[in-house]
């Protein structure tokens, strides 16, 4: 599978990344199903309550937020802050919250964040823009998230192991098409904008493997900077390169060997947002994690096991998120919560003592639990190499009691995918329990009022409404 894979014929004659380009700058609102309306406004809601509770619980995020605040005042929401900056270092600041706590959304499919980036980066943007409707806001974040499910979509090798850190680095994509819808520019100016925001952000997979590492937790905060950069620079006429996904130094030439599935990247475009196919995490962690902890939880419960009555725990996990179990002598003493939230063993000794996980669960005391480390110490592990692609997040555990009993949970699709996704209400739980993380106390009033703003977002005539303090508030 190449670059020369078919396309309809109406469509020949376009290259890979002008046929994208075009796509997102001809999509309306008036094309969006009511499925995928629904799903973007759920993204941005989970999106912004993730935000806010990492501007008190998220590690390395108080030096970009600081940055940003002495960066001066503009029109754009320090999201959990209670401050307004330039949309540009509002953009970074709250990109770097938007992963800091590893509870946004996913594409299972291909374990992209994608609009972990494109939230933060519109926000921002709208905010300084003004007049940007609700409708706008979705149409924007809905194509951004869009493209970056797509492009990982069309990697014909797993995009890893190759020195570079690929999953954030496709969000500065939909950062930049986010951005770009906004803007409104032209399918010329988006390619400019695309090839503007790759030159900007670059993530070294070295951080996968240094325990004190936070850029694992806060990358988005370059990736969502460099997209908005990226469109503001397009929009002043600025030009970087217009292939920047098939040329020889595009996002394939240079992370791809030269090769993509343009037929499986291009199917049902405009009629399926594959950013409406995320899986909303009901735990703070890593995806890859999330069967285990639901597994372990199961068993937990279904055969009363207590940490009291465990001889040995086994763990299943997919070639892809191997490093979620290696080295094994690290990950039971996770040195951070980023660490620790990427950690299989660590999250299965905690979810089997607790039989939940929580944000509370990632304070730097409780990394330094002796009984979860040592629970932790006894997971062994398999990897699954036949578990790829969409399968990548499905996982396995099986218990031996003391007793000498054993017991075993398979979870294919983790709670939260969409073939077994959260309920509405334990969604708007979650954004609740986020915001009462607030650094700076939102309260009971302006919780409500940011839910029914953003859950009613079409209809708001300009986006500055969704952070309108409520009468009589602050």
């Amino acid at each position: 599978m190449t670059h020369a894979a078919a396309v309809p014929a109406l469509e020949r004659g376009f290259g890979l990344s002008r046929r994208l380009a075009h796509h997102a700058a001809h999509t309306s609102f008036d094309q969006l199903n009511s499925a995928t309306v629904t799903a973007s406004k759920a993204s941005i809601l989970d999106a912004t309550g993730v935000m806010i509770a990492a501007s008190s619980l998220g590690e390395g995020c108080a030096a970009f937020v600081e940055i940003a605040r002495a960066s001066g005042a503009g029109p754009s929401t320090v999201l959990g802050h209670g401050f307004k900056t330039s949309p540009v270092m509002a953009a970074m600041a709250n990109g770097a919250m938007a992963h800091a706590l590893d509870f946004e959304d996913t594409h299972d499919a291909t374990l992209v964040h994608p609009h972990a980036a494109a939230v933060p980066a519109a926000l921002a943007l709208a905010e300084s823009l003004g007049g940007i409707s609700g409708a706008d806001l979705i149409t924007a974040v809905a194509t951004g998230a869009d493209l970056a499910c797509r492009l990982a979509l069309g990697f014909v090798e797993p995009p890893q192991g190759h020195g570079y850190y690929l999953i954030p680095m496709l969000g500065m994509y939909a950062a930049a098409a986010a951005c770009g819808k906004l803007l409104q520019l032209s399918e010329e100016e988006l390619l400019e904008a695309f090839a503007l925001a790759s030159c900007q952000a670059i993530c070294s997979d070295e951080l996968v493997t240094y325990p004190p590492s936070h850029l694992r937790a806060i990358r988005d905060a370059f990736t969502a900077k460099a997209g908005i950069v990226g469109a503001l620079l397009a929009r002043q006429g600025v030009k970087a390169f217009d292939r920047p996904f098939e040329a020889r130094g595009g996002l394939y030439g240079l992370h791809g060997g030269g090769r993509f599935d343009e037929q499986r990247m291009l199917a049902d475009l405009g009629h399926v947002f594959e950013g409406s196919r995320v899986s909303h995490k009901p735990w703070p962690s890593c995806r890859g994690t999330h069967a285990h902890i639901e597994a372990a939880i199961k068993l937990a419960r279904d055969h009363a096991i207590t940490p009291a009555n465990i001889a040995d725990v086994h763990v299943t996990v997919s070639g892809f998120f191997a490093h979620l179990c290696e080295p094994p002598a690290q990950k039971p003493h996770p040195q951070t919560a980023i660490a620790a939230k990427f950690s299989a063993p660590f999250m299965v000794a905690l979810a089997l003592r607790n039989r939940t996980v929580t944000l509370a669960d990632f304070e730097p005391s409780r990394l330094q639990d002796r009984e979860i480390q040592a629970m932790a110490a006894s997971v062994s592990h398999t990897i699954e190499k036949a578990w790829t692609g969409a399968a990548a997040a499905r996982g396995a555990v099986a218990i031996r009691t003391a007793a000498g009993n054993r017991f075993a949970q398979d979870i294919e699709f983790p709670l939260g995918h969409p073939r077994n996704p959260m309920p509405r209400d334990a969604i708007l739980a979650k954004f609740r329990d986020c915001v009462a993380h607030a650094a700076k106390p939102v309260g009971p009033a302006g919780t409500e009022a940011l839910i029914d703003r953003i859950s009613n977002l079409e209809n708001l005539v300009d986006v500055r409404m969704i952070f309108a303090p409520e009468p009589g508030g602050s």
